[in-house]
């Protein structure tokens, strides 16, 4: 097995959100809950909880009533969907002069006691030829301009207007500008030694409508194309991702976006589409970024407005999985088909984790059951079986979790060239207080269908797993990269490959 491991440095804040879905379930840590506090006031205990608040209403058309109008006029009438947008400041690209200069380091978060650097933990590493250490951005998140030179609105358009669904009410319109500033970024990038960029390319820019008989927008293709020469130019390679989670609103309103297996054919022809163009300068592709947490947030609010006919909060997220693990290995087979340059995959999420107890056979079963739903779902299809993880199809029925037929067993086994993932922390795992067997049998049970809850520290000392973010991050983030062996390990056992690829950060 060859590891490669890829350094990531935002060049962009991540929105905070607040999205409820499948895999994010309590995660117990040292603080109590927010809602509900108990205080002691002369002796007596007493309980404080928040009045309880109406939930927010998406405006959002019903699936499959929006005409399928591809004209100027058609597109306008997606952006109503949305509404008024924030153009960008300007609207030429920026040329940087060279060199360009570069900012200084942020001051260290903690004590090097606490955290320390990592030179300091492996001081004798040397990074193999060939290692890529780079940065990773995403279209949504940096690029602004998302109503320029054609594009197509896209869900996160729309849900960012949605009342609560960003918390703190920002949108994607201007951000980094990145769209204008990308040859800035791009010099900057090699300015300060890295070698990489993985970005994602908008779907909604190359396919305003999103859907295969829908035409194509040349403005897009030229853009991502000098987006791409001038890392090439810069000695930056491009690492491309078709989509970072940003579907084109179109498909939302014609059908219900991934909730529908019509989302296969439109995904496969944008797929193609930039293949050809892009053939030969990019030697690394990523299909879908996590593909769980896509799933899981589009399951909640206010995704959850736009579902396709007969798909439901509860079944959304594995209907979502389950289309979106077939647009990949078509995606795939077309790649390998047109004798696309490069290797291809998609990238995972999460981690195996660790028994909280390790005298305790729930907690280690329920390590299992977080494996199996959490990376399982798309690894297992990909690398083992072709199929789910049985743990999943023992819990899950049909009619939430579809079944792969043959034909899409063969076709998904083996359609990625490594295993790939973002390995943001590696925790501990306990199964239900009242016992996994009971949440397992139990459709009704707050965990199920998981039946698992990480921890933020052990069993013993309470002492953290690692130093936790700072306070506007969510707290599951813990940088713990004195378990990072062990996660790869424990990855490479259950999904044996001949590439690893770990992206930091």
């Amino acid at each position: 097995m060859r590891t490669v491991r890829h350094g990531h440095k935002p060049l962009a804040r991540r929105n905070l959100l607040r999205f409820k879905g499948w895999g994010f379930g309590r995660i117990e840590g040292l603080a109590q809950d927010a809602v509900s506090r108990t205080s002691t006031v002369s002796g007596t205990s007493t309980v404080a909880t928040s009045p309880p608040t109406a939930k927010p209403v998406a405006n959002f058309p019903p699936p499959g009533s929006f005409p399928r109008d591809y004209s100027p006029a058609g597109l306008e009438k997606l952006w109503g969907v949305v509404g008024p947008v924030q153009p960008p400041p300007f609207t030429t690209t920026r040329v940087p002069k060279l060199p360009i200069p570069v900012p200084s380091s942020p001051p260290p978060l903690y004590p090097s006691w606490y955290a320390p650097a990592p030179k300091d933990i492996l001081p004798n590493l040397k990074l193999p030829k060939g290692f890529k250490f780079g940065t990773a951005t995403a279209a949504f998140q940096v690029e602004g301009a998302v109503k320029n030179e054609g594009k197509g609105p896209t869900m996160w358009d729309w849900n960012s207007r949605q009342p609560g669904a960003v918390a703190d009410n920002s949108t994607g319109d201007v951000v980094d500008n990145q769209y204008y500033l990308y040859k800035e970024d791009v010099a900057r990038v090699a300015a300060i030694g890295n070698n990489a960029h993985s970005l994602s390319i908008s779907w909604a820019r190359i396919f305003p409508f999103g859907a295969a008989d829908s035409p194509v927008n040349k403005a897009g293709l030229d853009h991502y194309a000098d987006v791409i020469d001038y890392h090439i130019k810069s000695g930056v390679e491009p690492v491309v991702t078709l989509f970072h989670w940003d579907t084109p609103l179109a498909l939302h309103a014609y059908y219900g976006g991934f909730t529908s297996p019509k989302i296969v054919d439109d995904f496969v022809n944008y797929a193609v589409t930039v293949f050809k163009a892009y053939n030969g300068k990019v030697k690394t592709w990523y299909t879908f970024n996590e593909p769980r947490v896509f799933c899981g947030q589009i399951a909640g609010y206010p995704f959850d407005a736009s579902f396709a006919p007969g798909v439901n909060a509860s079944s959304a997220p594995y209907h979502c999985s389950y289309n979106l693990l077939r647009a990949h290995a078509a995606a795939v087979k077309a790649f390998r088909a047109l004798k696309i340059q490069g290797e291809i995959s998609l990238k995972n999420d999460d981690f195996v984790g660790t028994p909280w107890r390790s005298n305790s056979t729930d907690d280690i079963a329920a390590v299992e059951r977080h494996a199996a739903f959490r990376i399982g779902a798309f690894s297992d299809p990909l690398y083992k079986t072709g199929d789910w993880p049985k743990i999943m199809t023992d819990t899950l029925p049909p009619s939430y979790l579809p079944r792969f037929t043959e034909a899409e067993k063969k076709d998904l086994l083996g359609s990625a060239d490594f295993f790939a993932i973002d390995a943001y922390r590696s925790q501990w795992i306990k199964a239900p207080a009242d016992g996994l067997a009971g949440c397992i049998k139990n459709s009704s049970h707050p965990a199920w269908p998981e039946c698992h809850t990480p921890v933020l520290y052990d069993s013993n000392s309470g002492w953290a797993a690692g130093p936790s973010p700072d306070p506007l991050s969510d707290e599951w983030l813990q940088a713990t990269p004195n378990t990072l062996r062990q996660s790869l390990r424990e990855l490479q056992k259950r999904w044996p490959t001949k590439k690893l690829v770990c992206l930091l950060v």
